[in-house]
């Protein structure tokens, strides 16, 4: 019989079981040999199995006694990670770390196997997920041990401009730049829209004003970057006239031209009108003066150009006697003819006056003699025409006596 306590049947975890215990027999008539065998029935994985261990005590005669243990050797520990578990993070959408290799290790299977699962979940836009990595370390008993870590991918970074931005500006009316086409790229999304406003804030002409343009880019997270350009509009240009403009001249008092009526144009202002101005400065003579002249076009910016033209207005043709003139004549001494009454009209003055002058030459005689008849018409600026006539008086007539012959 066993001297020792025998073992029971037990239920051992793989890495718990123990080396065969060393039994000892007795015999009633002399000693007993313990001998042992062990039998292996291997389950489905190398860390389950069944041992059956055998103590078989023969006494010198061939008399035996038998004790089998059955050890049921199971794996119900879970493999555990070698490595740091990855912890929970927030990542910007540029910026989502590499998965984690980790490797696992087990109490009983010397090889564990790590799978690997990642779950997206998408925000409202591409650039904002969440994602939720699971590693599952399995040893081959099917005892698992797992660790998720959930990534919250976020955008909060702005587009930028692609092109060198438009700066602030000072530009005349006429030269207004087209607005510049920017682009925007983002860190995240491939496709940025580059929405563009433009702002008008009229000065006092239409052709003064400012412009204020913004170009915003937003990425579908919401970040946007904006820029604003405000251009200065300005009208320093003046209107240039479209005629030829009139020299200064010098006319005849009744050859004064008429004004000129001017047009003009602007690089702005689309209707500019020409104002017209006329000093005159009097001579001596109301036909003697000057005329000074000045058209002025004027823009709504206030710019202008002014063109002054010089008329000096003179008199240099004399009158004109109305009647005809009294030719030269030889009369008898009691028939000189009375002195003409002449009148005079001239170009420019409307009244002229006419002298008269007589000049007598005496002859010989009371009765026989000359008269010269000088008649002067003269402008008030002295230019004068002049008719003399001369009358010779002859006495061819001889005396009568008063009393009867």
């Amino acid at each position: 019989s066993f001297i020792d306590p025998l073992p029971a049947d037990i239920t051992e975890e793989c890495d718990k079981v123990k080396s065969p215990e060393v039994l000892n027999a007795s015999d009633n008539c002399g000693n007993a040999i313990v001998t042992f065998n062990e039998v292996r029935t291997d389950g489905s994985c190398d860390s389950e199995y069944t041992l059956e261990r055998t103590w078989t005590a023969t006494d010198n005669c061939g008399n035996s006694i038998s004790h089998t243990q059955i050890i049921t050797v199971q794996d119900t520990t879970a493999p555990a990670f070698n490595e740091t578990l990855p912890s929970e993070a927030t990542v910007e959408c540029d910026n989502v770390p590499a998965v984690d290799i980790l490797t696992a290790y087990d109490n009983c299977d010397t090889t564990v196997i790590v799978d690997f699962n990642e779950v997206r979940t998408d925000g409202s836009c591409d650039s904002e997920y969440t994602l939720e990595r699971t590693w599952t370390a399995t040893d081959c008993a099917g005892n698992s041990t797992s660790h998720t870590q959930t990534i919250t991918v976020q955008d909060t970074t702005a587009p930028t401009f692609n092109e060198a931005l438009p700066s602030d500006a000072v530009v005349e009316c006429d030269n207004l730049p087209a607005a510049d086409i920017l682009t925007a790229n983002d860190n995240c999304d491939t496709l940025v829209t580059v929405d563009f406003n433009e702002v008008r804030t009229d000065g006092s002409c239409d052709s003064e004003y400012t412009l204020e343009r913004t170009w915003t880019a937003t990425d579908c997270a919401g970040n946007s970057t904006s820029h604003t350009q405000t251009i200065t509009v300005q009208d320093t240009t003046a209107p240039t006239f479209n005629e030829s403009l009139p020299e200064d001249i010098t006319v005849e008092c009744d050859k004064v031209p008429a004004d000129i009526k001017f047009s003009a144009v602007d690089n702005c202002d689309l209707d500019v009108k020409v104002e017209f101005d006329e000093v005159r400065t009097d001579g001596s003579c109301d036909s003697e003066y000057t005329l000074e002249r000045t058209w002025t076009v004027t823009d709504c910016a206030g710019n202008s150009t002014s063109h002054t033209q010089i008329i000096t207005v003179q008199d240099t043709i004399a009158p004109t006697f109305n009647e005809s003139l009294p030719s030269d004549t030889t009369v008898e001494c009691d028939n000189v003819p009375v002195v003409d009454n002449l009148t005079a009209e001239d170009n420019c003055d409307t009244s002229v006056t006419v002298d008269f002058n007589e000049v007598r030459t005496d002859g010989s005689c009371d009765s026989e003699y000359t008269l010269i008849r000088t008649w002067t018409a003269t402008d008030c600026a002295g230019n004068s025409t002049l008719h003399s006539q001369t009358i010779t008086v002859q006495d061819t007539t001889a005396p009568t006596f008063n009393e009867s012959l």
